[in-house]
Formats: structure tokens, sequence, C-alpha cells
């Protein structure tokens, strides 16, 4: 047996590795990804658009809170004050939400937002599209 007999472990060994190597990268794109969803309330605010009255809030205070999604979404701390919705009477919150930083005047202390409440538990929801 000669060296050449072995010609083919030349190919399948860095297959093998190419393999390994672009399915570790994918893995760590779906936990970041994950991750991401999990620091900015996606579940949650996806849940609220589906099922929710759609109102208006006032903008209290609007905080940064160090933390960015896909390293361009601030996550901001707003405090609103949510205006009745249906048989939701009007009352005051306060969410975490990524935003553009091009968006970030549109939610400055004063200004009215697009919201959804879910009537059931109160949770509040910015409606307006995340670009």
């Amino acid at each position: 047996m000669s060296a050449g007999d072995y010609w083919y472990l030349f190919i399948l060994i860095p297959a093998a590795v190419l393999a390994v190597f672009v399915g570790g990268a994918v893995g760590i794109m779906k936990l970041q990804r994950m991750s991401n969803d999990a620091v900015s309330g996606a579940g949650r605010s996806q849940h609220v658009l589906r099922v929710g009255l759609p109102t208006t809030a006032r903008v209290l205070d609007a905080n940064d809170t160090g933390t960015r999604v896909d390293r361009i979404f601030i996550i901001t701390h707003l405090r609103l004050q949510v205006d009745a919705a249906g048989a939701v009477p009007g009352f005051e919150t306060s969410i975490d939400v990524p935003l553009s930083p091009v968006r970030l005047p549109q939610f400055a202390p004063g200004q009215i937002v697009k919201v959804k409440v879910d009537p059931a538990t109160h949770h509040v929801a910015i409606d307006q599209p995340r670009q």
C-alpha cells in the first residue's frame, strides 16, 4: 500500500472539517437570534400585536439601557401613559423596546406613539414597524 491509495482522505478530512465549521457557525447564529429575541421581548410583543387593542400612549420618560440588538437597535426603557382602549382604562406602564437610532426622536418624552394593549394582561407593545 502506498500513500496514493489514500487519496480520498485528502478530500474527506477537509470536507468534514468544513461541515463542522459551517454547522457551528449556523448554531452560533441561531443562539444569537434567540438571545436578541429574549432581550427585546419579541415573543410577548408579537402576541400583544396580534390580540391587543389599538390605542395611543404618551412617552413620559425614555432611557437607554446600554443593551444593543444586532449592533444597531438600542434597547430603550420607555415609561408610558397609555390611553384607554375599549374596556381597558388608561394606565401608566414601563416597557423595554428595541429602537433604531434614527427613530429615537419619535420616542422622546412628550411624544405620542401608537401602541396595542392586551386586554387580559395589560401588556403593551409599540404598534410601529421595526425597520
